[in-house]
């Protein structure tokens, strides 16, 4: 029974530093709350120490997974359903690794971000062998792109992806109609 009330307190300090950051709560309202909450004892620094560590864990899981992909793109000689099975398990590792962040209520933005930009590689990369240079298949792949950032950014609510599908979406038109 303590550990689910350490749980709920440990929920309600951090969403309580969360207001604090975004100035959600003035900050007055924050400190009250968090001295109640904390029983005076203050934030503990470890809680800070594991925010640092999950952004580096997610810099690295996402640069090493851009850097992968790109060298199983472009520097091997596998097949395309080989390479296509290995982005799309990249894919799923960061997707799968961005939500359990999520439901830890750490932030997934590089995750996201890293599993979109290899999900665009793999998807123009398999248009591109399928369809040997047809330039209609890759701008339908571009446009499908777009619009799946847009669709995951208004399901999530996040509003980089809506963002950036949304840009991408109009420039690709641009550069169509010109």
């Amino acid at each position: 029974m303590t550990r689910i009330k350490n749980s709920k307190k440990e929920t309600i300090i951090h969403e309580i530093l969360l207001w604090k950051q975004t100035k959600m709560l003035p900050e007055q309202y924050c400190d009250y709350l968090l001295a109640l909450y904390t029983e005076g004892t203050g934030i503990d620094d470890r809680a800070a120490e594991s925010q640092k560590k999950h952004i580096l864990k997610d810099f690295l899981l996402s640069i090493s997974s851009i850097l992968i992909s790109l060298f199983v793109i472009y520097f091997t000689e596998l097949s395309i359903v080989l390479q296509t099975a290995i982005l799309a398990s990249f894919v799923g590792l960061l997707m799968g690794v961005g939500i359990y962040y999520t439901k830890k209520q750490f932030s997934p933005l590089l995750l996201f971000a890293s599993a979109a930009c290899i999900l665009l590689l793999s998807s123009m990369e398999l248009t591109e062998r399928i369809f040997e240079g047809d330039s209609f298949p890759l701008y339908i792949t571009l446009f499908l792109n777009c619009f799946i950032w847009i669709g995951a950014g208004v399901k999530w609510k996040v509003n980089y992806f809506t963002l950036a599908g949304s840009v991408g979406a109009v420039l690709v038109a641009i550069y169509i109609l010109l």
